[in-house]
């Protein structure tokens, strides 16, 4: 018959049990200066963001070469500017659908889109918005977001939305001149005299939610912020914008998504110009065997790179989560 008496445990915990269920790390975004006299700059580049999302063409006739500054305005901020759009960019906006409502606003401004991000469960709300803006010749368009699973697939929907309108308001006020249409030549020349930029309202409920989460994604996308810069470069803008832990994470994921992308769309395309300016060689590449693969990837290698394999991730670490009892109690 078994014997029934416990055996003495052979290793013990080296940190202290939790009960409460795991967790993601917290993420800090410092609080910027309120001051008054703090601001923020972002110039665009195209070396910071994914070749394969916007040409460097486009994104010069989106972002016009400007840098763009974020003031504090934490002093002159009142509670009621919550109710009102402000400015991220200089032709992006960001505010509450009550915002959307006021032609005076959208007429001044010079908005020529608006974009209302709704949760998917109203889709049949906000339809007065979108009959304000057809009745002042302003294009509106409706980004539905069923969840926060649903979030991160937003975001290029909401960027392309945005970037293809700006790009159809900067060529539709395109000049072919006789000459450029006899050599059938199809470069854009725009008429700086009476040039009209596109604009985007970007807009929920509050102003604070999923439109401020688009906005931020934005940056990371159009200027290659990083998520803790997105945030603060948003909250000096407009003040009473909030990101709590999800949205944060979800932020997060989507940087490590965009910088994934860059990297094998600017390797992809510097090969593409590789090929292109010595010609193909007309031999098929063999594929490296795993050996050498490793070599390069672990820096001894000709093609060295500063990439560390899977299996590095796991060496050198100091944490075990138990010991064996003879040697804890030898420590």
């Amino acid at each position: 018959m078994e014997s029934r008496i416990p055996k003495p445990h052979l290793s013990s915990a080296t940190a202290p049990y939790a009960s409460r269920p795991p967790s993601p790390p917290y993420i800090n975004v410092p609080i910027v200066p309120l001051s008054g006299h703090y601001s923020m700059s972002i110039v665009p580049s195209f070396a910071d963001i994914d070749p394969g999302q916007l040409a460097e063409e486009d994104l010069s006739i989106i972002t016009q070469g400007r840098t763009q500054r974020a003031n504090d305005r934490t002093i002159a901020w009142r509670y009621e500017m919550r109710r009102d759009a402000q400015s991220v960019l200089d032709f992006l906006y960001l505010g509450p659908v009550s915002a959307a409502k006021d032609q005076a606003y959208l007429l001044r401004e010079g908005i020529t889109m608006i974009l209302v991000v709704r949760d998917s469960m109203l889709a049949g709300s906000f339809l007065s918005v979108v009959k304000n803006a057809h009745a002042l010749g302003i294009e509106a368009e409706m980004l539905d977001i069923a969840g926060k699973l649903d979030v991160i697939p937003a975001f290029p929907r909401a960027i392309n939305k945005i970037n293809n309108h700006l790009l159809g308001i900067y060529r539709n006020q395109a000049i072919q001149t006789a000459d450029a249409q006899a050599l059938g030549n199809d470069k854009i020349i725009i008429d700086n005299t009476n040039f009209k930029r596109g604009k985007v309202l970007l807009c929920c409920e509050t102003g604070n939610n999923r439109s401020a989460m688009i906005a931020a994604a934005y940056l990371m996308s159009v200027f290659g912020l990083d998520m803790v810069k997105a945030a603060q470069f948003l909250s000096l803008q407009r003040f009473c914008v909030t990101f709590d832990d999800d949205n944060k994470h979800i932020l997060r994921a989507y940087e490590d998504i965009i910088g994934a992308r860059r990297i094998v769309n600017q390797e992809k395309y510097a090969r593409l110009g590789q090929t292109l300016a010595f010609g193909d060689t007309g031999r098929a590449q063999i594929k490296r065997p795993i050996e050498a693969t490793e070599e390069g990837e672990s820096g001894t290698g000709p093609n060295a790179m500063d990439f560390e394999m899977d299996e590095e991730r796991y060496t050198g670490r100091g944490f075990a989560p138990f010991v064996e009892q003879e040697q804890s109690m030898r420590f």
